[in-house]
């Protein structure tokens, strides 16, 4: 399965890898009802690792994911461990005039083969569009505001 969702802030390349870099932005981009309560969190760095509990209701989803790919114009975090039998998430920013980044996520995805592991994760799946257009919102709000 493939996922793919792009936009356009106003806020300079270096404010948005910035952003995206810091290890609170997953909290600070995930929507009501979800909720992240963080195991073990390190700066986005080669290798480094992010365990956390996504809290949904009272669906609680453990899930564990390792930094590769770390660049000056995004990188990848490839879940290790979580609902999904693959998840590799490929964030992506380019700058595209002065002042302006364009954001570019990209998601592969398998479904585990467990029928009820895979009917959380078809949710979760599901509900993609949503959360990135949430995303993309709070990202505008925190960015565009700093920058004015």
């Amino acid at each position: 399965m493939r996922f793919r969702h792009a936009f356009i802030v106003s806020a300079p390349f270096e404010r948005v890898a910035a952003f995206h870099r810091d290890p609170i932005a997953l909290a600070r981009l995930t929507p009501p009802p979800l909720s992240i309560r963080w195991i073990h969190r390190e700066p986005v760095a080669e290798g480094a690792r992010a365990r956390f509990i996504l809290q949904w209701g009272p669906v609680a989803i453990p899930w564990e994911a390792v930094h590769r790919e770390v660049s000056a114009t995004g990188f990848v975090d490839e879940q290790v461990a979580g609902p999904f039998r693959r998840w590799v998430h490929r964030h992506r920013f380019r700058e595209i005039a002065p002042g302006v980044t364009e954001i570019v996520d990209e998601i592969e995805a398998a479904l585990p083969r467990h029928p009820l592991r895979a009917l959380v994760a078809l949710a979760i799946w599901l509900g993609l569009p949503l959360l990135f257009a949430y995303r993309a919102r709070a990202t505008r709000r925190a960015l565009q505001t700093a920058s004015q």
